[in-house]
């Protein structure tokens, strides 16, 4: 028989309480062997007697010497009604290290074993209580940083996924299904049909798996941040700005230029977004070799931001300088969202502050882009005007990355929109053959092909490695 696994399910380090868990058959033989009622629900005398669901309060023992280890309490989920679907117990006991350490070894030494990485949840999907894709989203649900990350996560948990995708199968499988029973009679003229009406209705589901993969960009930065970078000419406001935004003094702030000589990341949320606020070097020709590297790490990191600031300030007279900076702009991804700033509002006056941005917006002109700014705003860091638009500007940047489809699922997983862009490569190609009418043996093939990819999604047809591979990643209590 194999042994019962354990390991800890609450965070390292210290805390008031820590809650260990144990799983699989024999959990409660090994719990009656460390653990001495006091007081339980029905008057149980040991844990294999308690009802399911029910807790007990006492005292866990190292049985060779009848030492205490802790006074705890025990809960019983009998199987197959648990998270994993087997016999199990939860130990709550005091958060000490030490503590912890010596309960596992006693469960160790008394015939469990230690979990491996995610092996309560991966028993879990083993079980039926999980499809894949639900879960993925339990350690999404546990890393969620924001409101509107754990709200997708939780949509995914509850199985939002997985119903769309089961969905989009059942539609393939109908096509599949007319495809074989025709396959035989590839030149009737009810088979030229049908292969033509098979056509038009994979490329509507192709569709409804394009609109799908469209939510991932949004998606993506519910996990791995919106990035955000402050940028502009050295002594604009950029870590003032960034100070502002993370609500500390993150950034040195000075009133010499070049302060500023490298990337500074924090990472905070703003109207439940989760962002990363990137201050970079202020922008300029320097014969400074540090200060010159920090210009090269600015520019790299417009490359990859999502939304960029251009901070500017009536006392810049630097023509050529602010020339540059449109070259740079104008010429980032057409996905990147640019908002111009004239910073320092409390300090400049508001026709002059406007004859500024028009002189840039009409060199943007004269430069010769269509491109125009998303965004254009007054602000001060100092007494905070204009911060609340910009974080506005911030918000409707994400919400409108998105995408309407779905009933607002999004997808966050890279894994998952892999396959979704390799799922509709294939049923291009099916339609194709579709259209060319030679033979329905052709498309059966690679459409039976792209829904195996497709179930990879929910585990509906996955390989023992991949499963391996993806709980490989979670934490041991998980």
């Amino acid at each position: 028989m194999e042994k019962p696994y354990c390991a800890c399910a609450t965070p390292p380090g210290t805390s008031g309480i820590a809650v260990i868990r144990m799983a699989g058959e024999g959990s409660t033989a090994i719990m009656d062997r460390v653990f001495r009622i006091r007081r339980a629900a029905d008057d149980a005398k040991s844990v294999t007697d308690m009802r399911g669901y029910t807790v007990a309060y006492g005292v866990l023992v190292d049985p060779t010497s009848e030492t205490i280890v802790d006074e705890v309490m025990v809960t019983r989920f009998r199987a197959p009604h648990s998270y994993t679907g087997e016999e199990s117990v939860e130990i709550s006991c005091h958060g000490g290290t030490t503590v912890r350490q010596e309960i596992l070894r006693v469960l160790q030494e008394n015939g469990a074993r230690m979990a491996g990485p995610g092996e309560f949840t991966k028993r879990a999907f083993l079980a039926g209580k999980l499809d894949l894709s639900q879960a993925e989203a339990v350690m999404d649900v546990i890393s969620a940083d924001s409101d509107l990350a754990l709200r997708a996560a939780q949509s995914q948990l509850q199985g939002s996924l997985r119903n769309e995708i089961r969905s989009i199968s059942e539609s393939l499988y109908e096509a599949l299904a007319v495809m074989e029973m025709w396959v035989d009679e590839p030149d009737d003229e009810d088979a030229q049909q049908a292969l033509h009406d098979n056509a038009d209705k994979i490329s509507r589901i192709r569709t409804q798996i394009q609109a799908l993969a469209d939510t991932y960009r949004q998606g993506r930065m519910l996990k791995e941040r919106m990035r955000v970078v402050i940028c502009g000419v050295p002594n604009s406001g950029k870590s003032s700005l960034l100070n502002r935004l993370s609500g500390y003094e993150r950034a040195i702030v000075t009133d010499t230029p070049g302060t500023t000589r490298d990337t500074l990341e924090v990472q905070t949320s703003i109207l439940g977004v989760p962002v990363t606020l990137i201050d970079t070097a202020g922008i300029r020709e320097t014969s400074d070799r540090i200060e010159a590297m920090g210009v090269v790490r600015a520019n790299d990191a417009m490359e990859e931001a999502d939304l960029v600031f251009w901070l500017v300030y009536p006392d810049e007279q630097d023509v050529v300088l602010q020339a540059s900076m449109i070259d740079r702009l104008m010429k980032l991804r057409p996905d990147v969202r640019i908002g111009l700033l004239m910073s320092k509002s409390d300090l400049v006056d508001e026709s002059e502050a406007q004859k500024e941005i028009d002189k840039l917006e009409a060199l943007i002109l004269e430069k010769g882009y269509s491109r125009k700014l998303d965004f254009v705003e007054r602000i001060s860091a100092s007494n905070g005007d204009g911060i609340s638009k910009m974080e506005a500007f911030i918000r409707s940047s994400y919400d409108e990355m998105g995408s309407n489809t779905s009933q607002g699922m999004l997808l966050t997983n890279q894994r998952h929109y892999e396959i979704l862009v390799t799922v509709m490569e294939k049923l291009e190609e099916v339609v194709k053959l579709c259209k060319n009418g030679e033979s329905l043996e052709a498309p059966s093939l690679v459409l039976r092909t792209a829904m195996e990819e497709l179930g990879e999604i929910t585990g509906d047809s996955v390989s023992d490695k991949l499963v391996d591979t993806i709980f490989s990643r979670f934490c041991v209590g998980k």
